[in-house]
């Protein structure tokens, strides 16, 4: 699914939220689920060393990978027309059981809409954890509403594009 080409003008990055199964995100199914975003922080994987010194192995210790694990992302200078984006932001507020865990797609467009996307990223059980609304000023009709979107998550990975 495409976001919409309005949305794009001034963005590079499209944001779509999928519905977890988890319960608690039921109200996201009734909207688009979209937004977009002209930065996007976050996208990292890091693996922790874990070093094993193994007797009759004289090189050094071996090497293998430990957990996973993955900063925040963060979403800046955005816009999301959808309610249904926003309910889904209020329900992480609320805090309530189930918590509405949401993965989702995050979508480096190219500027030829016909070529295919530079690259997706996908994150899994995320919950907003920040909501940061820009500075509003009468005088700038092109001032962005969401400053700053910080979901936090369960796993990313990249797909192949």
């Amino acid at each position: 699914v495409m976001p919409d080409p309005a949305m794009l003008s001034n963005f590079n990055f499209a944001v779509q939220i999928e519905l977890s199964g988890l319960g608690g995100d039921e109200g996201l199914a009734l909207g688009s689920r979209k937004g977009a975003f002209s930065e996007v922080q976050g996208l990292e994987i890091t693996l922790e060393p874990v070093s094993i010194r193994e007797g009759g192995y004289n090189r050094g210790a071996r090497q293998l990978v430990g957990k996973t694990t993955n900063p925040p992302l963060i979403l800046k200078r955005g816009l999301s027309l959808d309610p249904a984006f926003w309910a889904w932001v209020q329900r992480c507020i609320d805090g309530t059981f189930p918590l509405p865990y949401v993965s989702g797609t995050i979508r480096v467009m190219q500027a030829d809409s016909s070529a295919p996307d530079a690259g997706v990223w996908r994150f899994e059980n995320g919950i907003v954890t920040k909501v940061k609304s820009a500075d509003l000023n009468a005088g700038n009709a092109r001032e962005v509403p969401l400053e700053e979107l910080h979901i936090v998550h369960e796993g990313l990975s990249r797909e192949a594009t």
